[in-house]
């Protein structure tokens, strides 16, 4: 059965819950284990499951706050197994653990992200790839 994109923008939909919920091992579940991530701020890709770690270090906590809101998600296929998704988002974060200990809020009015879904075996679909970017302001 081939992948479809109203799966697809549910699968979307179910991760960025899991994130504002800050459901760490559903996170975690989604990726490949040779899933990579280009975070918004980073400079090179990361492996998903450093991410991942990443992430519940920095948003996972129970002092902080998040929220996220989606823009329309465009879903292309890639074969039967497989497809991209990309979307425009917001994201708002507070009291989130940054560098050194400091406590740093987030404000993401224009962002956008791309992730390639594979479709495994027993029906899940896993990200294989996430791309995370922002408007560059002018």
């Amino acid at each position: 059965m081939s992948i479809s994109a109203e799966q697809v923008r549910a699968e979307v939909g179910r991760f960025w819950g899991a994130f504002a919920a800050k459901s760490a091992d559903v996170i975690e579940s989604f990726y490949l284990p040779e899933a990579t991530v280009f975070s918004s701020l980073a400079s090179r890709a990361e492996p998903g499951r450093l991410a991942v770690t990443r992430r519940k270090r920095e948003y996972f906590h129970p002092e902080s706050h998040l929220r996220v809101q989606l823009g329309p998600i465009e879903v292309h296929p890639i074969g039967d197994i497989a497809a991209v998704a990309s979307y425009t988002f917001e994201f708002h974060a507070s009291r989130v653990s940054g560098a050194l200990g400091k406590v740093v809020e987030e404000d993401i009015q224009n962002g956008r992200a791309t992730q390639v879904y594979v479709q495994q075996a027993d029906g899940r679909l896993c990200i294989l790839h996430e791309h995370l970017s922002l408007v560059a302001k002018t």
